[in-house]
């Protein structure tokens, strides 16, 4: 059996820490509280796997936000009612559905009947709830308001994911017209282009200087298809090893800053994202360091978490935290003055969430304008690249009696 590393405090309340060996991380909590001794975190040691928790964190990748929305919004519904946690736990276990959340809504089930609490039973699953959902149960926890927590929680979740939906939705129109035509066009080229070219080469006809050209690039693309192939796959390795590498990232978040319309369209949802982050966290009663932390994880953004870093040193220095603000120019004059009027005030949580309210407006007009400008230019794209192709093949067609009379 594996060894389990636990912080705990004993029959006296006084704090510890030690090892255990047991089945599982639920067996650890077990021997433990017979004992005495009421665990508040148990992991394993370096010295053991357990297999079956490996098993269930693989499961639990494939858990799908909107589960985990639907579930913080029913579990809110039962405690403002007045239901115990751990009945209302039982009640949403036994009407969800087989799946991976179902696996891992059992395994959090049996650790809070276990002893554990409930923020860190959610903490063992990373994969699955948010680092921002784990903050505010731990602040509920201390202040007795998990309900009205959790109908927060889902209602920032709820509005994230429809971020999300937004900015793919955009992102997916102009990926889908270019692989159309690029599709199109190589058809036209490989499969089409050649049965003409057998027609006038039996007629021993002059072909026009654009179907001539084009005729050489199909000609090039067939009797090279394997290292094309070879070149395109590598060039796609080579690529994706890249973004994964920190430069990779740091080059593509340069890029989503600075291109014109995606710029204006990612800015907008990093400036969202963060604001209703720390809108949410300080209103649940998160420290301001941590609440900073936190905003600084989800922005996904190298140039957004160096400007969070640099007020998380501000604030442990003790300056005034919209001071930062004032000197970015990832933030608008008009931001940092309204984050300098809520610090003041002591109304920062109120602030940050009018200007999440602000800037995702903006946002919906940024992703309106962008797919209004892609439009005609992926039209555009698609009219140039297949229609000189088009024109190409046809153009010779317009002499076919005189060629097949020869």
């Amino acid at each position: 059996m594996p060894n389990y590393r636990y912080k705990a405090r004993d029959s006296k309340s006084e704090f510890i820490t030690g090892e255990i060996n047991a089945a599982s991380s639920r067996d650890a909590v077990r021997k433990l509280r017979v004992d005495g001794i009421v665990t508040s975190d148990v992991w394993l040691s370096a010295s053991g796997v357990d297999s079956e928790k490996v098993l269930l964190q693989e499961a639990g990748k494939n858990v799908k936000r909107e589960e985990v929305i639907a579930f913080a919004q029913q579990l809110s519904v039962m405690i403002d009612t007045g239901v115990p946690l751990s009945e209302a736990m039982d009640a949403i276990l036994r009407n969800s559905k087989s799946g991976p959340f179902k696996r891992v809504l059992t395994e959090v089930t049996e650790d809070i009947t276990s002893g554990l609490s409930f923020s860190n039973a959610l903490d063992r699953w990373p994969r699955v709830f948010p680092t921002l959902m784990i903050s505010l149960m731990r602040a509920s926890e201390a202040s007795g308001t998990m309900g009205p927590m959790l109908s927060r929680l889902s209602h920032y979740l709820g509005k994230e994911r429809k971020t999300i939906k937004q900015i793919k939705g955009a992102l997916t129109y102009p990926a889908v017209m270019m692989t159309i035509a690029v599709i199109v066009t190589g058809f036209l080229m490989v499969f089409v282009l050649p049965r003409f070219a057998g027609i006038y080469k039996s007629r021993s006809a002059e072909l026009p200087l654009p179907t001539q050209v084009l005729m050489s690039i199909s000609d090039f693309m067939i009797g090279n298809a394997i290292p094309i192939g070879i070149a395109l796959v590598a060039t796609g390795v080579a690529l994706f090893i890249f973004l994964k590498q920190q430069a990779g990232q740091r080059t593509l978040d340069w890029l989503r800053l600075n291109v014109p319309l995606l710029s204006t369209m990612y800015k907008q949802l990093y400036i969202t994202r963060a604001m209703r982050t720390m809108s949410t966290l300080i209103e649940g009663g998160v420290d301001l360091l941590d609440s900073i932390e936190i905003t600084r994880g989800v922005t996904n953004n190298y140039y957004y978490e160096r400007f969070w870093n640099g007020v998380v040193v501000y604030v442990k220095q003790g300056r005034q935290f919209s001071d930062v603000f004032r000197n970015s120019n990832l933030f608008s004059p008009m931001i940092a003055q309204m984050v300098d009027a809520g610090e003041r005030s002591g109304q920062l949580a109120d602030v940050m969430d009018k200007v999440a309210v602000s800037c995702e407006e903006d946002l919906d007009e940024a992703v309106k304008k962008m797919t209004q400008y892609i439009e005609p230019l992926m039209i555009s794209f698609m009219g140039i690249l297949v229609g000189s192709v088009a024109i190409a093949l046809l153009l010779p067609i317009f002499s076919i009696g005189t060629v097949m009379s020869q």
